[in-house]
C-alpha cells in the first residue's frame, strides 16, 4: 500500500492539506496502540505497523517537494543530477565558490546578502516550475491521459527535481554558514 493510498487520495500533486490532517488524526485514532492492547499479537503488531506507514505517509505527502519525491519514487522515476545541462552545472559551480568564500569568511556581508537572494530566487523559480508541472500532472490524471503523456510529464518533474536539488544544497550550505 502506497502512501497515496494510506490516505485513499488519487495519485495527483494537488493535495488538500487540511483533509490530509483530517484524514492522519482520523486514522491515528483507528490505528494507535492503546486500542489493540487486548488484540491479538498479530493485531497490535498491525496496528503498529500502520501506525509508523501513517506518519511517514503524512510527513510525506504534506511537504510539497517530498510529495513529488514520493510520487516519482511510485512510478519508478528517479531525478538524476548526472543528466542536467552542463550550462546548469557551471553555474552551480560558480554559486557553490561563492558559498564556500562565504563560509570561510573572505565574503563581505553585502556579497553574502547578494548571494543569499540569487539562491533565493533561484529556488522560488524551482519552486514555481514545481507547482506548474504539478498542476499539469494532477490535470493530465483527471483527464485520463495516456501513459505516455504521464510518464513524459514525471520525466518533466524528475528534470526539474534533478536541478532544484542543487539549489537546496546551497541553501542549506548557505545557512550552515550563518
Amino acid at each position: 500500500m502506497n502512501y497515496f493510498e494510506v490516505f485513499d487520495l488519487p495519485k495527483v500533486l494537488g493535495i488538500d492539506l487540511r483533509e490530509l490532517e483530517k484524514k492522519f488524526h482520523e486514522l491515528s485514532r483507528k490505528y494507535h496502540p492503546d486500542y489493540f492492547t487486548t488484540a491479538s499479537a498479530e493485531d497490535r503488531q498491525k496496528a503498529l505497523q500502520m501506525t509508523a506507514k501513517l506518519n511517514d505517509a503524512y510527513r510525506t505527502l504534506r511537504h510539497p517537494v517530498r510529495r513529488v519525491e514520493y510520487l516519482l519514487d511510485v512510478e519508478g522515476f528517479q531525478p538524476d543530477g548526472s543528466k542536467v545541462p552542463k550550462s546548469f552545472l557551471m553555474e552551480m559551480f560558480e554559486i557553490n565558490e561563492r558559498v564556500e568564500e562565504a563560509r570561510a569568511g573572505s565574503a563581505s556581508p553585502e556579497q553574502v546578502a547578494s548571494l543569499r537572494r540569487d539562491i533565493e530566487a533561484r529556488a522560488s523559480g524551482f519552486e514555481s516550475q514545481i507547482e506548474t508541472a504539478s498542476a499539469e500532472w494532477d490535470r493530465l490524471v483527471a483527464g485520463n491521459a495516456s501513459e505516455v503523456e504521464r510518464k513524459s510529464q514525471l520525466a518533466k518533474l524528475t528534470e526539474i527535481l534533478s536541478e532544484s536539488s542543487y539549489i537546496r544544497n546551497l541553501e542549506r550550505d548557505l545557512e550552515e554558514t550563518a
